[in-house]
């Protein structure tokens, strides 16, 4: 058990210090795209001002010469002439000025030159700050593999269960949500969690979770409760990760979840919830079971786990949800989906329809269009189970 621990561990240590990498790498790039922005658009304003300058002093020396030049009679005038004195004047100034100006279309030259080579350098560190993020892009993605093997095989729910989907919608390439599940004779153990998070700490999360659960139950009889898996569970993340009000994380990480135990045989069904409450919808009715609040992990004021005893009879519906769908925004009011337009959502898709496929792609399609292209804000799982 210690070796478990300490192996889990290293993984979350190891996670850290990727995402640092990852935060410096990026960091690295956007600097280093703006410095090349910058010294554009200082090229192309000393292009201008200089090209403006050659053409006004190319101009002068123009108009100048022709003066000089004039030998008509009728079109030499005290107005439109000057002295031959001051026009040498004038031309040595005007050539003094064409030096100077070739003397910085010079260095203006060199400037060009050295920008290419900064160009040539950040793009080079561009090109590897990227294949640098390709690597680490490719590991969670195998991550990814690793989570989704370790999620419960859903044909312990089509064993036992008339109807069942799971409307699973990671923000990131892995997932903070998980689902998990478990039959132990006539009983059905099965749970909906949101780890504190999402992406990779969520993720980590999400596995020790789902090891504990599985730790939990492994000598469990069938007079377990809910609430006494969710006691057990907590004082496992705490000593795990250490937590305390002067810890080295953060008391907040932890699990919200709701867990329930539903006896096949009497259709009684035993619920406990961490922070999540569950929902069951019967007879076009939506009814709340709410969970105490407190998370899975460290809380000051920590309140003791409660199960409630619910009967439920054939056909009715059981939802079990992370906060990422009602806290979802909209594009264009920039206002959350809220629980209570959930819940009607919920009452309209059953009142509707009782196919678990098509319950899924109702709530699937309403989530896209009232996102709208806004970024989804965290991850999304919602569990709808059949009697």
């Amino acid at each position: 058990m210690e070796l478990g621990i300490v192996n889990i561990i290293l993984i979350i240590t190891a996670a850290v210090l990727l995402i640092a990498l990852v935060i410096v790498l990026i960091t690295m790039r956007r600097r280093m795209l703006n410095s090349e922005r910058r010294l554009e658009r200082r090229y192309r304003q000393e292009i201008s001002f200089y090209d403006s300058e050659l053409t006004r002093v190319n101009y002068l020396y123009d108009e100048l010469a022709a003066a000089k030049n004039v030998n008509q009679p009728n079109q030499i005038t005290e107005q439109n002439i000057l002295p031959n004195n001051e026009i040498a004047i004038e031309r040595k100034k005007l050539e003094a000025e064409r030096e100077k100006l070739a003397q910085r279309n010079k260095k203006l030259w060199d400037m060009s030159l050295a920008i290419e080579k900064d160009k040539e350098r950040i793009q080079m560190l561009k090109n590897q700050i990227e294949a640098k993020h390709l690597e680490v892009t490719d590991s969670i993605r195998y991550a990814r593999g690793i989570q989704n093997a370790l999620l419960p095989r859903e044909d312990i729910l089509k064993s036992m269960l008339s109807d069942y989907f799971l409307l699973w919608k990671p923000r990131d390439i892995v997932s903070g949500d998980f689902y998990w599940m478990k039959k132990q004779g006539d009983l059905l153990l099965f749970a909906v969690c949101d780890c504190t998070g999402h992406g990779v700490p969520g993720a980590f999360m999400s596995m020790l979770g789902m090891a504990f659960l599985n730790d939990i139950t492994a000598d469990a009889d069938n007079n377990i409760k809910p609430s006494d898996i969710l006691e057990q569970l907590r004082r496992k993340v705490i000593i795990s990760l250490k937590q305390s009000a002067a810890g080295t994380l953060e008391p907040k990480d932890g699990i919200d979840m709701a867990l329930c135990i539903l006896d096949t045989k009497t259709l009684t069904l035993k619920f406990a919830g961490a922070n999540n409450p569950m929902y069951i919808v019967s007879n076009g009715a939506l009814t709340e079971y709410k969970g105490v609040k407190n998370p899975i992990g460290f809380y000051p004021k920590e309140k003791q786990f409660e199960t409630t005893e619910i009967p439920v009879k054939k056909g009715d519906y059981i939802y079990m949800f992370s906060d990422g769908f009602p806290d979802q925004f909209n594009a264009k009011t920039n206002k959350k989906v809220t629980y209570g337009r959930f819940k009607n959502l919920l009452v309209e898709i059953n009142n509707e329809t009782s196919d678990p496929e098509i319950q899924k792609k109702r709530l699937d399609d309403f989530f896209e269009s009232w996102r709208n292209g806004f970024v989804q804000m965290d991850d999304v799982l919602i569990g709808g189970f059949r009697i």
